[in-house]
């Protein structure tokens, strides 16, 4: 296979024994400290005994109870790409793991068939799958794969690798892809799977070859709307539509004001409503002027006392209407109202 110098992060370990009869054997999954590829990959950092078991911390708590499985040339990772294929089949299954001075180990119980290829050394190395950051420091194992070719160019799953690099890059790929801190691997997926059709669609429809970036399709855009401006015999600017709309509203409201000022003297004049309401029938007036129309259409004339006041009459200033009205009841002449009227005022106590 051709050389890479993408990290990768799969390596080749120490050849594999043949499995004994008896207890799970321990194999050994990660070198301790700093370290390379044979291909020249790295360097990567495991570090010491701490953050060797820091190491294996993080990698069970993405296990939660399930164990890690031991593939067959990376076929587990393989099989979901296309054109490559893979039967995915395990040869182990790891149920735990330990940090040691010369690295992580893992107790692994091995399938019948991994046994045999194992006795026969048809397989001889393990190749372990794990995550970095971009400082090349190991986050966690991903699984382990038996191998005959050490370094094995899987630029696949490199890229996927640096995707989701846990300490550096994952909190900040969540954030630009607008979702919460400790979103899962699979939202932010989605999330680029839609940002990849978006701009699929979006060149489809700029005319422009699929992937193409961000600056060819918005050079593409402008050159569109530049070709197709709008005439400006046929369109308004939308400043001077809101200009207009405003000043209408405006008049409109100024109409409305007039109307229920006029409406409201009317009715207080004519005494169906009394000066202290005029307020509230200002209100009403504006709001629903056929409401109030209704309103004094119906309404009782108020006296005098009702009114708070005296209207006087033009053609007489010295007599109110109800004035008038008693004289009309009784046939009296002004004169005579007047004198009564002062009569009356003369022998109340």
């Amino acid at each position: 296979m051709s050389k890479r110098t993408d990290p990768s992060l799969i390596i080749a370990t120490d050849p594999v024994a043949a499995p004994d009869a008896g207890a799970d054997p321990w194999i050994k999954l990660l070198p301790a400290g700093t370290f390379s590829t044979r291909d020249g990959r790295g360097p990567f950092t495991a570090g010491d005994a701490a953050s060797l078991q820091e190491i294996i911390t993080r990698t069970k708590a993405h296990l939660g109870a399930t164990q890690m499985m031991v593939d067959y040339d990376h076929q587990a990772v393989f099989s979901a790409v296309d054109g490559v294929g893979g039967t995915a089949k395990a040869a182990g299954w790891i149920s735990g793991f330990e940090a040691r001075d010369d690295g992580i180990y893992g107790q692994v119980a091995w399938t019948e068939a991994a046994q045999v290829a194992l006795a026969a050394r048809e397989y001889r190395y393990l190749s372990p799958v794990f995550l970095t950051n971009k400082s090349g420091a190991v986050q966690r194992l991903v699984n382990v794969a038996l191998v005959n070719l050490p370094a094995m160019d899987l630029s696949a799953v490199a890229a996927r690798v640096q995707l989701f690099s846990k300490e550096t890059n994952m909190d900040q790929l969540l954030a630009a892809l607008g979702l919460a801190e400790g979103a899962a691997e699979a939202d932010a997926l989605t999330a680029v799977r839609r940002l990849q059709e978006t701009q699929t669609a979006i060149c489809a429809t700029a005319g422009l070859p699929e992937g193409s970036n961000g600056p060819a399709v918005i050079a593409a855009v402008q050159a569109a709307f530049e070709q197709g401006a709008p005439d400006p015999t046929q369109y308004v600017p939308i400043d001077q539509v809101t200009a207009l709309q405003n000043d209408l509203a405006a008049l409109q409201a100024s109409l409305a004001a007039d109307k229920a000022e006029a409406l409201v003297t009317a009715a207080i004049s004519g005494g169906k409503l009394a000066p202290a309401l005029k307020d509230w029938g200002l209100q009403l007036a504006t709001a629903d002027p056929d409401k109030f129309t209704a309103f004094t259409a119906t309404a009782p004339v108020l006296t005098a006392t009702q009114l708070g006041s005296k209207p006087k009459d033009a053609g007489d200033p010295d007599l109110s209407e109800a004035d008038r009205q008693v004289m009309r009841q009784m046939g009296l002449s002004k004169d005579a109202f007047v004198a009564a009227r002062g009569a009356e005022e003369e022998v109340q106590p």
